[in-house]
């Protein structure tokens, strides 16, 4: 097999990889006011997860190793969270602590395999987006994380429909809340490690926008131009 046919083989493997990641993501950001306190609100919730799981391992298959790694931590949070969706148990740390230790992998992968990038085409700027969307779900499931061990470690100062008791889908909402610095003060870290963490997150999606620029402007340079 030529080089020729190598590259147009590797890259009909890796095509479209991260066009299904946005969907499923778009769909959970969409989704999540639904994810309701009841059985039917743990199975819509549970089938957008398993679509992100299945679609965040598919857009790391272009390195070998990644893949086997997001497989098995897959695999890790699709078990526990059948395991806790049959016991009927809402908010288990295994199954938040899987999920955040997948998220942040496939966050990472992703942004090395971005940053990275020779030239900007479709489906780099696909991936630049579900990097940003990853980091306010990873942060999102880490805060519920953190909730469920310590709970009160955030406050709801304006009840949402009526609903004083802190959840998931209140910390996703808090979570790009301080990616993109909005920040309403509805929902308000009460503790220290809690705010750490906030700071971190606002931080991050200040620097991640700074540095995707940067980069940008540092291949558009390098890229030759025609002279007319």
């Amino acid at each position: 097999m030529t080089g020729q046919e190598h590259q147009a083989r590797d890259k009909k493997n890796t095509a479209n990889r991260f066009v299904f990641l946005l969907v499923a993501l778009a769909v959970l950001l969409v989704g999540y006011p639904y994810f309701q306190d009841n059985q039917f609100g743990a199975f819509l919730g549970g089938l957008v997860s398993l679509a992100l799981l299945i679609s965040s391992a598919y857009a790391v298959r272009a390195q070998k190793w990644a893949v086997i790694v997001a497989s098995g931590l897959a695999l890790l949070t699709a078990s526990a969270s059948i395991m806790a969706f049959i016991k009927g148990i809402r908010g288990h740390p295994l199954v938040e602590a899987s999920f955040f230790l997948f998220y942040a992998f496939s966050t990472i992968v992703i942004f090395l395999e971005v940053i990275k990038s020779t030239r900007i085409t479709a489906e780099t700027i696909y991936g630049v987006v579900c990097v940003y969307l990853l980091i306010g779900v990873t942060f999102g499931t880490l805060y519920d994380l953190i909730e469920t061990l310590e709970p009160e470690s955030f406050r709801i100062n304006v009840p949402v429909e009526g609903d004083s008791k802190i959840g998931w889908r209140h910390l996703i909402f808090f979570s790009f809340m301080t990616l993109t610095s909005i920040g309403y003060g509805d929902i308000t870290p009460a503790t220290f490690q809690s705010q750490s963490l906030a700071s971190i997150e606002g931080v991050i999606g200040v620097m991640y926008v700074a540095v995707l620029i940067a980069r940008m402007v540092s291949i558009h340079s390098q890229t030759p131009q025609n002279l007319d």
